[in-house]
Order: structure tokens, then C-alpha cells, then sequence
């Protein structure tokens, strides 16, 4: 189908060019060297011109419209907007269309800085697009022109380090609050709002981070779905929930996904997503270690825990790696790499069979490997799934309250146990066996309590001579019954 680019973008489209941040000599070189040969000539050319448009002192250009940029760049409008969207989908150029009520169109083209080598060659997409653009002696130049043999031999040998860099206030110690206080009302001020008014600076950032957008975008899956697949039915609202979850769940990017949305095996005859087929096929995937995956964020103070040390229970790390990580990305920090097939079933079919929540989930997962030597019983972690559920846990907040009180319960129950232990009688043994003891009737253990009794208080007081009364002695049948009990306790 023949693209209408006139019901897109018209040459009297005015426009505007803006920088993120200015770009070093050196930035440039890299757009030159690792970005030409993916992008192409015609969206390199527009690049550099849009980079020389922008004023380097204020970082904004002034007016202008497309047709201009047709006429500086040489190229037609359909070629002019397919270059423009080679930079847009490698993060080198964001546009913003304006509409006024008179409904003119207004274009803001920002230019962003290109990523540093380091960053190219981490991103797997990017870098293997170089490689089957430039081949593998091209390649291999430019991974020797961007290394670092001096730092990572650093590295190696000079293991300790420590930051000696000082502070603002340890080197500005002299500077006093009242030179930094601006009164309300002052002349002051007024003169410095009338500046922020009058003369407002570009939107530069210092600090900006260039970056490839590799996140779920619907529109692009849709360019890989097969011709048997409707895109109405595979992008309902059930099927992009479960598209996002498994996108999290794998740390899946668009284009990763999608090579996975190809086969026309994963759907029905209707034209839907046949989810479950799609599951297993990850699962799969994942163990033969065949599935493209994006490097996941990395949590504040993770070098904390990992293999052999897990977050406490209800500390700030343990609330903070289960909101933010996913199931599969918790369980490989775990065992410090990949899961095995069992680990990751078991995980998988706590989010999407049982329905629970990923912080849930994970607390639930960290609490098992916890409780059981780092293993996962499939019988205690869905005792305790179904505990969950029926107390409608959704939460790591709830989850973590109930660790913490089956925690307590667990220890008092521990404690009352001990106790009972200590105050039973010492079993008699015999040649290194328990010997069960007949327990007598209670009629002979009330008469040996009365006697004991007695004897007790004949010593306490000797000089009474209280009457005689009949003992077990006295009673052929009781003292037959207790020499019987008392000749089987010795083993006779």
C-alpha cells in the first residue's frame, strides 16, 4: 500500500530545532562511525543538519519550515520524513507536532546526543545492526578504536579503591546563608524574575542520559504479526494485559517480543493469541537459552543480597526488590545467573495460573527460599499461596505482615515446645534404649503420696507419736501388686 506522505507532513509545515545539550566533537565522531551505516546517508545528512541549525549558545534555532529543509538537505518530502524517523527510532531525534485553533501545525524537532561506545555495543539490537552492516573486520577496528585496555587493566590489578573527592561545602566552607537570601518584594527579586520572564534559557539538560527507547510498543508489534493473526484480536484488552506481563516477567523490548509474535502457530483459527501456547514457547525459549532479553534495571543497593544472602523480611531492601524486579530477574540474582526449567515454572505459574500480583509473587518466592534452604517445594509454596488468596494478600506489605506473624507463631510454638521437653522426667534407659515404664493405678499412687506424706511430717516432727495406720504392707494384694510393677521396671 502506497504511503500518502502529504496527509503526514506538508513542506509549509513551520518547524523549530532544539538541543537537548550541546554536542562535543567527540559525540559527533560516534554518530559518524557507529550510527551512518544503520541509519543511512539521507537521515545522517539530516542529522547534521538539524545539529548546525541550533544555535550552540542558546541552544534553540529560529523558524523555519520543511520545504527549507528540503531545499538544505536535497532530499524529496517522502525521503525527508523517512529519514526523519530512522533518528526517531534510534533515539537520536524526538518530534513534537503543536496545533493552534486555526489548526497549523507547528513541528518541534529535538536533538539528542548519540549513546557513548560503551552503550552501543551493550544495546544487543544495535550492535549486531553494525555488525551485519559493516561485517566483521570493520567491527573488530571499531571495538579496538573504543576500548579501554588501560582501565580495565585498572580494574584487575588495583582492586582497592576509595573516594577522595570532596564536597561542595568541605571546599565553599566560608559561604554564609544570609549571602544567599533573597527577600519577597526586594529589588532583587524583582530583577531576577524579570530576567527568568523576559530572557528564558533553551531546555538543556547538563545531565541527559541518550538513550535507545526500547520499552512495549503496541504499533510496532502489529508490523510483526502473521497474516493469520486479526491485530483487533490479538491487541484486546486481555491480550495487551497479558503481553505486558510477560513483557516484565522476561524483560522482553518490542522487537524481542515481536521475533516471538511471528510464528502462526501461536493462534487460534479465529485470528486471537492463544496465550497459553505463547507461555510455553518463552519457557522454552528461555531454557535453550534462545530468547532475546533486555537488561534489567538496576536496584539501589543490590549489591546487598544475592546468591546465599537474601533481604530481611520486612526491611526496606525486601519491599524494594520485590515492587521493583520481576519474578524471573529476582530468581537469576538469587542463584546468580540463569534459573533452571523447575524454578522458573513454579515462578511463571504463580503470576499468571494463580493470578497473584508480581510484589506478591516475589515475597512469596523470597519467603520460601528462605524457609527452605533455597529450594521450592511445590507443596509448601502452594500451602502458602492458598493462604495468601484467601486473605486477599495483594501487596508486599500484606505479605510481609504475614511472614513476620507466622514468624512469631512459628518461635513461640518452638519455645512451648522446649519447655514441655525440659519439664518431663527423664526417660529410664538400658543399654542405650527408653525403657517403658508401667504407669501404677491410681489407687497405689494416692497411698504412696499419703505415706510420703507422713514420713515427711514424723521428720519434722519427731517428738509426736501419732497411731499407727495401715500402709501397703499391710494389704497381701496391694504389696503383691506394687513388688509385680517394680520387678518389671528392673528388666526382671
Amino acid at each position: 500500500m502506497r504511503r500518502l506522505v502529504w496527509n503526514e507532513l506538508m513542506p509549509k509545515d513551520r518547524c523549530v530545532v532544539r538541543m537537548m545539550r550541546p554536542l562535543s566533537f567527540a559525540e559527533l565522531g560516534y554518530v559518524t562511525q557507529l550510527y551512518l551505516p544503520i541509519i543511512g546517508s539521507d537521515s545522517f545528512s539530516l542529522y547534521q543538519l538539524l545539529v548546525h541549525e541550533v544555535q550552540e549558545v542558546s541552544g534553540a534555532a529560529a523558524e523555519s519550515t520543511h520545504r527549507n529543509l528540503m531545499l538544505m538537505s536535497g532530499l524529496t518530502l517522502d525521503r525527508l520524513l523517512l529519514a526523519r524517523e530512522r533518528l526517531e527510532a534510534l533515539g537520536l531525534v524526538t518530534v513534537r507536532r503543536r496545533e493552534n485553533l486555526q489548526r497549523d501545525y507547528f513541528y518541534e524537532y529535538m536533538v539528542k546526543p548519540p549513546l557513548t561506545p560503551n552503550e552501543f555495543f551493550a544495546d544487543y539490537v544495535l550492535s549486531l545492526m553494525l555488525l551485519n552492516k559493516i561485517e566483521n573486520i570493520r567491527y573488530q577496528q571499531l571495538r579496538q578504536k573504543y576500548a579501554d585496555h588501560l582501565g580495565a587493566a585498572l580494574d584487575q590489578e588495583y582492586t582497592i579503591t576509595e573516594d577522595v573527592t570532596k564536597d561542595f561545602h568541605e571546599v565553599f566552607q566560608s559561604l554564609k546563608a544570609s549571602e544567599l537570601e533573597v527577600h519577597r518584594g526586594s529589588e532583587r527579586e524583582q530583577f531576577l524574575s524579570e530576567m527568568e520572564k523576559s530572557y528564558p534559557p533553551a531546555p538543556m539538560q547538563a545531565g541527559f542520559e541518550p538513550a535507545v527507547d526500547h520499552p512495549l510498543s503496541l504499533s510496532s508489534l502489529r508490523h510483526y504479526l502473521p497474516d493469520n493473526a486479526k491485530s483487533d484480536k490479538v491487541f484486546s484488552k486481555e491480550g495487551v494485559e497479558v503481553l505486558y506481563r510477560l513483557q516484565h516477567f522476561y524483560q522482553l523490548d518490542s522487537w524481542g517480543l515481536g521475533q516471538e509474535l511471528r510464528d502462526w502457530t501461536l493462534y487460534k483459527p479465529d485470528g486471537s493469541l492463544d496465550s497459553e501456547v505463547l507461555r510455553k514457547r518463552l519457557i522454552q525459549r528461555y531454557t535453550d537459552d534462545k530468547l532475546v532479553r533486555i537488561a534489567p534495571s538496576a536496584v539501589p543497593g543490590e549489591e546487598e543480597w544475592g546468591p546465599g544472602q537474601l533481604p530481611q523480611p520486612g526491611s526496606e531492601m525486601f519491599v524494594r526488590v520485590c515492587r521493583q524486579l520481576s519474578p524471573l530477574t529476582l530468581l537469576e540474582k538469587v542463584v546468580g545467573g540463569r534459573v533452571s526449567k523447575v524454578f522458573l515454572e513454579r515462578a511463571e505459574s504463580l503470576l499468571f495460573n494463580d493470578g497473584m500480583t508480581v510484589e506478591v509473587v516475589n515475597a512469596l518466592l523470597l519467603h520460601t527460599l528462605s524457609s527452605m534452604q533455597m529450594e521450592l517445594p511445590k507443596a509448601y509454596m502452594e500451602t502458602i499461596r492458598d493462604s495468601w488468596k484467601a486473605k486477599r494478600i495483594t501487596t508486599v506489605d500484606e505479605a510481609v505482615r504475614q511472614i513476620l506473624e507466622r514468624a512469631d507463631q512459628k518461635a513461640q510454638h518452638a519455645e512451648k515446645t522446649r519447655q514441655t521437653k525440659t519439664g518431663k522426667d527423664t526417660p529410664v534407659r538400658r543399654n542405650g534404649r527408653a525403657v517403658l515404664q508401667d504407669k501404677l493405678p491410681a489407687s497405689v499412687e494416692w497411698q504412696l503420696s499419703q505415706e510420703q506424706q507422713r514420713e515427711q511430717s514424723d521428720q519434722e516432727t519427731p517428738q509426736a507419736k501419732p497411731e499407727r495406720v495401715k500402709t501397703i504392707e499391710d494389704d497381701p494384694e496391694l504389696k503383691k501388686m506394687l513388688e509385680s510393677l517394680r520387678k518389671r521396671q528392673r528388666g526382671v
